[in-house]
């Protein structure tokens, strides 16, 4: 499967998640999520593009998934694959092994819900603010088509296209320490 996703920059989380609530959404309870994020050691964080596979240890909770993404038509376009790790200290030995190194840790508050065959993510991430994301998980659709569409559903939420975010919360933090 791959996941294909679009994101945006809210102005109000509540205001965003009343009106999916009105479609009938119900959302989980607070995630905190720790992501520790890892690059082969010979992959340099600007350089990530089509075919570049991050890594990713999640503690969502206490419980610690390691992901694999494998970046197709842009950077919310990927392959993904995960897996709960029951001992996430040697989950990060075998990636140091791998020659894979920590490039950046994001930190975030997630509710999620779900409408039709769409997951919602609102987030609150640590350093850059709330934001939206919206992900479809499909086989052969193509991604970009799908994107689209993914967008014109948070039109109808009353998000505006200028909001659209088309990086990973790892990267938008990147660029933003660098700077």
């Amino acid at each position: 499967m791959k996941e294909v996703e679009v994101k945006a920059k809210i102005k109000n989380l509540e205001e965003v998640k009343e009106k999916l609530q009105k479609l009938g959404c119900v959302f989980s309870k607070p995630l905190i999520q720790k992501d520790k994020i890892y690059l082969h050691k010979n992959t340099m964080f600007q350089n990530v593009t089509k075919g570049k596979v991050i890594l990713r240890i999640r503690d969502s909770n206490g419980i610690f998934i390691i992901t694999l993404k494998k970046q197709l038509e842009n950077e919310l376009d990927n392959i993904e694959r995960e897996v709960i790790v029951n001992d996430p200290i040697e989950a990060e030995e075998i990636l140091k092994e791998m020659d894979y190194k920590e490039v950046i840790r994001v930190f975030k508050k997630r509710v999620k819900c779900k409408y039709k065959d769409l997951e919602i993510c609102l987030d609150n991430v640590e350093g850059l603010g709330e934001f939206i994301e919206v992900e479809k998980l499909t086989k052969d659709e193509e991604s970009l088509k799908i994107q689209k569409e993914l967008f014109e559903f948070l039109e109808s939420l009353g998000i505006e296209k200028k909001d659209q975010v088309f990086k990973g919360y790892d990267t938008l933090l990147y660029e933003q320490q660098k700077n």
